[in-house]
């Protein structure tokens, strides 16, 4: 049964928005017969410096409006209102504002860094990093742009890249977390788990309280097959951020893996709960099901993962299967045949369908599909232990007998298993070797 194995987290990307103050004294500040009016701009640069983003829009507002303002605090006040705005999601202003900053003070490296993050956000990653080189130009020993830049460069896939831009700010800010933390992703992504862990390890000795890092690590251990320190990573992280729907999918998924069915079940069933919409856990909430026996459970999960999820080939795989051992071979044929329509090339799904040609005793179509799966995978005990039953089931006794034999020194007691799918040789004899 297929495990939808992609990890839901997605890896935090640290971006660093540059905050300014008035460059240069405000117009109309202080003179003897006008404290107020000096006491009134300064509260009013507060606030559009400020963390709250309603209030920052309103007072740079009235400091752009002012016409008093010379180009460079005008610059300043545009920044700052850009990030509020992207604060908001509200991008496209915060790139008009970041865009007018930039007119008024061309040098203002800042408002490049603050204008490509609003792009990556927007997934317009080349354009960012255009804009990362203009900062990193002006301000060279700019951590945060290199740690931002490096981001835009993993998210099109140029991962060493990536890596030595993190690497750079992490050289310029050796104790941003964040830095480490990016760059143990990107290892991640490269299959290079020891250096991812050690980074998000480092990640997490300057930021204890860092959930991210710890499910990040997770990840790292689990794909590195280390499910145990997985699950340790993913429950600390559940500790420090129980709101996180990703990293309850992600220790169902390492408790699927380790056959802790009800463990795994509890953590979708949260996942399910904080994320309604999330297809995998669904799916994964299917499989668990199933290997419990509750078959209904499992086809009602698989089939609310693909009403979320229409193209979900391994949901559609895993009801197939489902529905098959539950003799409901017409629906299962057509689930199959979806799941390969998506993935065509898929020896899971050849070989499932193999299985429900088996059980409608059509032992042709049988034979073409695992065929198939063993070309793609000549090592897959299941495609060749079904191939030997179709060619038995066709009457080729002779072709069966090293098929079924091969796949049993494969995978020794895969009879069993096909027995339990209700299918088993019509002369168990004549299949040794």
């Amino acid at each position: 049964m297929p495990i939808a194995r992609n990890h839901l987290l997605i890896r935090p990307r640290a971006i660093a928005l540059a905050v300014c103050c008035a460059m240069l004294s405000c117009s109309g500040v202080a003179t003897a017969q006008d404290a107020n009016a000096a006491q009134n701009a300064a509260q009013t640069w507060s606030r559009c410096e400020g963390a709250d983003t309603n209030l920052s829009i309103a007072a740079c507002t009235a400091l752009i409006q002012t016409g008093q303002e010379d180009a460079e605090n005008q610059a300043v006040a545009l920044n700052n209102r850009g990030i509020a705005y992207a604060n908001k999601g509200q991008h496209d202003q915060a790139i008009s504002d970041f865009s007018k900053a930039i007119e008024l003070k061309p040098d203002y490296a800042g408002a490049f860094n603050n204008r490509a993050n609003a792009q990556s956000s927007r997934g317009e990653f080349d354009q960012a990093i255009a804009d990362y080189n203009a900062a990193i130009r002006l301000k060279p020993d700019d951590a945060d742009a290199f740690n931002n830049r490096g981001n835009a460069l993993r998210a099109l896939g140029q991962i060493d890249r990536a890596i030595a831009d993190f690497g750079q700010s992490i050289q310029l800010k050796p104790e941003n977390p964040g830095a480490y933390s990016n760059r143990g992703g990107a290892y991640a992504d490269k299959g290079e788990f020891a250096q991812a862990i050690a980074d998000f390890s480092k990640a997490i000795q300057l930021k204890p309280e860092y959930a991210e890092a710890f499910s990040n690590r997770g990840n790292a251990y689990s794909d590195s097959g280390q499910i145990d320190l997985a699950i340790a990573d993913y429950t600390q992280a559940i500790r420090l951020n129980p709101a996180d729907a990703g990293t309850f999918y992600d220790r169902g998924v390492s408790y699927l893996i380790k056959t802790e069915l009800d463990r795994a079940i509890a953590d979708f069933d949260q996942a399910i709960r904080l994320q309604p919409d999330l297809a995998e856990a669904f799916n994964n909430r299917g499989v668990a099901h199933h290997g419990r026996g509750e078959d209904d459970l499992a086809i009602a999960d698989y089939s609310r993962a693909i009403q979320l999820k229409p193209n979900f080939a391994e949901a559609y795989n895993g009801r197939c299967f489902t529905r098959a051992l539950a003799g409901q071979l017409e629906l299962a044929l057509a689930d199959c045949n979806l799941a390969l329509i998506l993935r065509p090339n898929d020896p899971a799904n050849l070989e499932r369908r193999g299985l429900v040609y088996l059980k409608m005793k059509n032992p042709e179509a049988a034979l073409a599909d695992y065929t198939a799966a063993l070309r793609i995978n000549p090592k897959r005990a299941s495609s060749l232990y079904g191939r030997g039953l179709a060619r038995q089931m066709a009457g080729d006794a002779t072709g069966a007998i090293p098929d079924i034999a091969g796949a049993e020194i494969i995978q020794p007691g895969i009879a069993e298993q096909f027995v339990k799918w209700g299918i088993s040789p019509a002369n168990p004899k004549r299949a040794q070797p």
